[in-house]
């Protein structure tokens, strides 16, 4: 565990929370999310966030490197200028917001309703989405990986606030965008005949006469030609050849 911070009332986007994802161009599987956070409705949990990255640092021994290490905490406006720069589509949500990124490579978070009590399911999962407003409990860590080393953030739980919103990033289709109107449903067809029952035109099927006082059932292909001791109609007794149904 490292230094933790509960960041209250951020913008959900790209939720992975139930499954492992991998992020384009990586094969690393993590449970994540990323969360949108305003310069002013959420200054609180700015100034938390930063301090817990020059915590963590200080922590590793990293305090005079400070300046150069990466933080998990991004400007939106200038990762889209970077997106642009590369030729990649420029996302609106992160415009004048920061971003961090959270995820777990091992243990997915917790998810809960309002309640912070009732927990949200993966079955349930299309509750939660892109857009939605959530409170994160996050920790900043240190990893002294060769290949990368640096103060990560990783994902313990989200509580989900608000889902009465519009889906962004990673958030699902509203209905209107996937179907047309139809109008209303077309009026049932009057005396419509019933599948299960006899209709006009329909053929007799052969049986024993009706005071034979013998049971009857229809012959059925493979069967031999006698059953319950009553001969019904059917093939001829020598099997037909391979390949082809008996009355081929």
């Amino acid at each position: 565990m490292g230094n933790p911070v509960k960041v209250r009332n951020a913008i959900i986007c790209y939720p992975h929370l139930f499954q492992k994802h991998a992020p384009p161009g990586t094969d690393r599987h993590t449970y994540s999310a990323e969360l949108l956070l305003d310069p002013v409705a959420n200054a609180d949990a700015v100034a938390e966030i930063q301090a817990a990255f020059q915590k963590t640092a200080m922590e590793a021994g990293k305090g005079a490197m400070l300046q150069y290490l990466k933080s998990p905490l991004k400007n939106g406006s200038k990762l889209n200028e970077e997106r642009a720069a590369k030729g990649q589509t420029p996302r609106p949500e992160l415009a004048g917001k920061y971003v961090i990124r959270a995820s777990d490579p091992n243990n997915a978070p917790g998810v809960c309703k309002r309640d912070g009590r009732t927990p949200i399911f993966e079955t349930q999962s299309s509750e939660l989405f892109g857009g939605c407003l959530v409170t994160a409990y996050i920790d900043l860590y240190w990893s002294g990986n060769a290949s990368n080393p640096g103060v990560f953030c990783g994902l313990k739980g989200i509580q989900l606030m608000d889902n009465n919103r519009e889906p962004i990033g990673g958030g699902k289709l509203a209905l209107e965008t996937m179907f047309d109107d139809e109008g209303p449903a077309p009026a049932p067809i009057e005396n419509a005949p019933n599948p299960g029952a006899a209709f006009p035109g329909a053929l007799p099927v052969a049986g024993p006469p009706a005071d034979s006082g013998k049971s009857w059932a229809p012959w059925v292909p493979g069967a031999p030609p006698s059953q319950g001791g009553m001969t019904v109609s059917g093939p001829p007794a020598d099997p037909a050849p391979a390949g082809k149904m008996p009355w081929e």
